[in-house]
């Protein structure tokens, strides 16, 4: 008996095209927001007197938990762009 890897079968179904496309359009814009926002406090006015290591870990899971929270939200529209862009590629 011949037994060959078949390149058509999956051991994951499909899943629905335009669902996992709005997905990482809003991954993608939450990348972008938590990029900002860590650019944006990097502008320091003066010394920290809370500074430390861990004040600033604190602060940047905050950024990225208000990123992951506002993408698709927002209307930055950065999620809606990419999404257009892409959903040429997702018709088929």
């Amino acid at each position: 008996m011949d037994i060959k890897p078949t390149t058509t079968l999956s051991l994951h179904p499909e899943m629905d095209k335009a669902k996992t496309l709005r997905k990482a359009a809003e991954g993608f814009e939450e990348l972008f927001l938590t990029q900002f926002l860590k650019a944006a406090r990097q502008g320091n006015l003066g010394e920290d007197i809370m500074g430390s290591s861990a004040v600033d870990s604190t602060r940047d899971m905050f950024d990225a938990e208000i990123a992951r929270a506002s993408s698709g939200r927002t209307g930055f529209g950065i999620a809606d762009a990419v999404e257009r862009q892409f959903q040429r590629f997702t018709k088929g």
